[in-house]
């Protein structure tokens, strides 16, 4: 897989962790903790790695 797919799974991630935030807490969490360790992967944090989407 491209590191750019990774990234617009990281950004998936995020919204779906939005989304989830009120109605399932948990799975929010869980999408938060998994963008982080896909984001990880290409640098620092979960803001850089979404300034890296082209």
């Amino acid at each position: 897989m491209h590191s750019q797919d990774d990234l617009l799974i990281v950004e998936a991630l995020i919204k779906c962790a939005r989304e989830c935030d009120l109605h399932d807490p948990d799975r929010s969490g869980r999408a938060l903790t998994l963008a982080e360790s896909v984001a990880g992967e290409h640098g620092p944090g979960l803001e850089d790695a979404l300034f890296q989407i082209e």
